[in-house]
């Protein structure tokens, strides 16, 4: 029990102070992904933004990109973050100093997985046409999974930096480079024809409030009586 224990002595506090920005982003990307889910029940893939995107896609294709843009998406596959959480787990449980970042890590990471998927048998969303598509999958695709991954894996980075690092250079640092190679793989997505646009932004707004949302349960978690 005293190893478990050491799970729940996470900071309360620092958590406390990020609460008014999870809030501002459950009353943004609430109603924005609603708003995306009304688009694509309505419109399907006929809606502007989807359109001019997989044009856009289609018409910037290129050997050399292709197979960059291959690279980037197989390295944040569901499966790839999967094994960089398992590893991640294993080194914050041998930094004893550090364990109480295992409970915010396995709240965005596999449990925010497990919301991707139940949205996406929700939506039963078809990916999509086989014509666009460098890559073929089976699964349904509102909203990206790659793009709810890898939003939370580095939102899971950013949240460790903005509660241990007080300089605001490095916490724009993280923030821009987090946000670059998130913007990266979601346009992998659309560039391999293997996603729309509204399904990788959906799939950035799913994880946000997800982790929004953890942040506020964190904040407001009582102690551990072990």
């Amino acid at each position: 029990m005293a190893g478990l224990g050491r799970l729940g002595n996470f900071p309360r506090a620092a958590f406390q102070r990020l609460r008014p920005l999870a809030v501002g982003i459950l009353c943004l990307g609430v109603p924005g992904f609603m708003g995306l889910a009304w688009l694509v029940m309505t419109q399907g893939h006929q809606n502007g933004l989807d359109t001019q995107a997989t044009e856009w896609a289609l018409q910037s294709r290129s050997p050399a990109l292709t197979q960059a843009l291959l690279l980037i998406t197989n390295l944040h596959s569901v499966m790839a973050i999967s094994v960089y959480t398992v590893g991640l787990s294993v080194c914050l449980w041998v930094m004893r100093g550090h364990r109480h970042w295992l409970l915010p890590l396995w709240l965005f990471f596999p449990a925010g997985s497990a919301l991707n998927v139940l949205l996406k048998h929700g939506f039963a969303r078809p990916r999509p046409g086989a014509d666009e598509a460098l890559l073929h999958l089976a699964t349904f695709s509102f909203p990206s999974g790659h793009a709810s991954g890898t939003t939370l894996l580095y939102g899971f980075f950013a949240l460790v930096v903005l509660v241990h690092v007080r300089g605001p250079g490095w916490r724009w640092v993280t923030g821009v480079a987090a946000l670059l190679v998130i913007g990266l793989v979601c346009w992998s997505r659309v560039y391999l024809g293997v996603h729309f646009l509204t399904d990788v932004l959906a799939g950035v707004v799913e994880a946000l409030v997800w982790m929004a949302l953890c942040v506020i349960a964190l904040s407001a978690r009582s102690r551990p009586t072990c």
